[in-house]
């Protein structure tokens, strides 16, 4: 293998992916702490409040989700872009 064919490291995808998922990530992370935090329980009810069930799972899924969409779109259209 040569120095030209080799291709390491991350893809461009992969680094906007990333950087979109912290830009929307960590707001809806703050948002949602502090309606965890603002939301009170009622006197003798059940009360079903958790940081993690209700703060770190959405905010992990979203942007998770996001990553990948972007590195697809991203990786798509730079292949789109180089093989035309």
């Amino acid at each position: 293998m040569s120095d030209s064919e080799y291709r390491g490291g991350t893809t461009a995808g992969s680094k906007w992916g990333c950087a979109v998922a912290a830009l929307l990530g960590a707001p809806l992370f703050f948002f949602l702490m502090l309606v965890e935090t603002l939301g009170d329980c009622v006197p003798d009810t059940d009360c079903k409040k958790g940081f993690l069930a209700f703060v770190l799972v959405p905010t992990v899924v979203v942007s998770g989700a996001l990553f990948l969409v972007v590195r697809a779109i991203v990786n798509r259209v730079r292949r789109s872009r180089d093989g035309s």
